[in-house]
């Protein structure tokens, strides 16, 4: 990532952490932490990611107006998805073998026992397709909204995520070879941009993130962003946009939102008012409100110097480029170092919670960079090479195919004659 998006990555690298400390550390909250998370008691994070990748994916291809970095992302996307999720597989599969999971013995009884882990080794099936096939059909969203756990290491949970980020990245990819093609119509693009925002809000898709990013991305390509940033006002006017919003979005008092959402919920095709979700793709209830507080925060980060200065610190970028293996690995961490520390500190103590929260962050942040430069960089690394052999090395299909002369058309020619 060029350098000066790194406060992307810092984003993302910041929402990754939260999304552990939701799952893994919330029930041992230190008093700093619910603010730390937003109070959020619902899914802030997964709709960040959706909008980065939009705003990342397309970046390139709008700036250079070529879209041949659209076609090569479009190949590489399904392995780079998935091969690192087979490879975190493979470690908790060795790690499961080794005894490391804390999830049958009385002190750590099985929290979920539909949970593949609890099933009884002669029970568990052993075989390539559950292992290394599973993943790109679940990926790809050909095995079902979420594939039944019958492997001895199931799919992360934290994976539902991925058939979104494949599907809804290929939506946008489509739509960045439109707009490419209706460069010189400014005017035509945003009509086509801003249509499918509608088009997907309209029928409650995620792909609506997707798109917000993609409209980031032109802004910042034109350098509207950069202009308002400079404007002398826009640090007061983001803060007071930020506590608006956040308010609107938090409010228990009032319940704006939620007569909003009510309100917007009511026009929406794809909103089912008997299970309260989202279209069939998805798989939690995601709040209107909440997309728009996402776009918030993406917008005063992109025109706010000290923010992108503050998320561009090592730190965040250090988290952003562990996010992935972080994302995918700490289910598994849950039920392995995590239960061994929680038996030697007491967490109804401040001493007791602060301990935990500092061993096992420290401990999964370590994890996860060994995961990124074991798993993550030499697959990413690896795709790109193979993406490069085989159709940037004066690759052409004729060389494959039978080679016909001029003499030997002009004999066949006289043949029919």
């Amino acid at each position: 990532m060029s350098s000066k998006l790194l406060y992307l990555e810092g984003i993302r690298g910041l929402a990754s952490f939260i999304v552990y400390q939701l799952h893994s550390l919330r029930e041992y909250n230190l008093p700093f932490q619910r603010a730390w998370m937003f109070y959020q008691n619902w899914t802030l994070c997964v709709p960040l990611f959706f909008v980065l990748s939009g705003r990342v994916l397309t970046t390139s291809a709008l700036r250079k107006g070529d879209i041949k970095p659209v076609v090569s992302s479009m190949i590489r996307r399904p392995f780079r998805l998935t091969l690192p999720i087979i490879g975190v597989m493979l470690v908790a599969w060795m790690m499961f073998h080794l005894n490391m999971f804390y999830l049958t013995t009385p002190e750590y009884p099985c929290p979920d026992p539909d949970f593949a882990f609890c099933a009884s080794p002669e029970k568990v099936a052993h075989s390539f397709y559950q292992m290394f096939v599973r993943p790109f059909l679940f990926v790809t969203n050909t095995a079902g909204v979420f594939p039944n756990q019958q492997s001895p290491i199931p799919i992360p949970y934290t994976a539902w995520t991925l058939p979104l980020e494949y599907s809804n990245s290929n939506y946008i990819y489509l739509l960045t070879i439109v707009l490419i093609n209706f460069k010189t119509q400014v005017h035509l693009q945003y009509l086509v941009m801003f249509g499918a925002l509608w088009c997907t809000l309209f029928t409650h898709l995620w792909t609506a993130h997707f798109i917000v990013g993609v409209i980031f991305a032109d802004l910042s390509n034109r350098g509207i962003l950069q202009k308002i940033k400079s404007y002398r006002w826009t640090p007061l006017v983001n803060t007071l946009l930020f506590l608006v919003v956040g308010y609107f979005t938090l409010d228990t008092r009032f319940s704006i939102g939620p007569k909003m959402e009510v309100w917007v919920k009511s026009w929406q095709v794809g909103y089912d008012t008997n299970f309260g979700n989202w279209s069939t793709e998805s798989h939690f209830e995601e709040k209107p409100t909440v997309l728009l507080l996402c776009s918030t925060i993406i917008y005063i980060v992109e025109t706010t110097d000290i923010l992108q200065w503050f998320l561009g610190l090592d730190i965040f970028v250090f988290l952003g480029r562990i996010s992935f293996m972080m994302y995918l690995f700490h289910p598994f961490f849950n039920y392995s170092f995590q239960p061994f520390v929680l038996g030697y500190f007491d967490v109804t103590t401040l001493f007791g919670k602060t301990m935990v929260f500092c061993i096992c962050t420290v401990v999964i942040c370590i994890v996860s960079e060994l995961l990124t430069r074991l798993i993550d960089i030499p697959i990413m690394n690896g795709v790109v090479l193979a993406y490069n052999k085989i159709f940037k090395s004066n690759f052409n299909f004729n060389t494959y195919l039978p080679v016909t002369t001029k003499l030997e058309k002009d004999s066949m020619i006289k043949s029919l004659d």
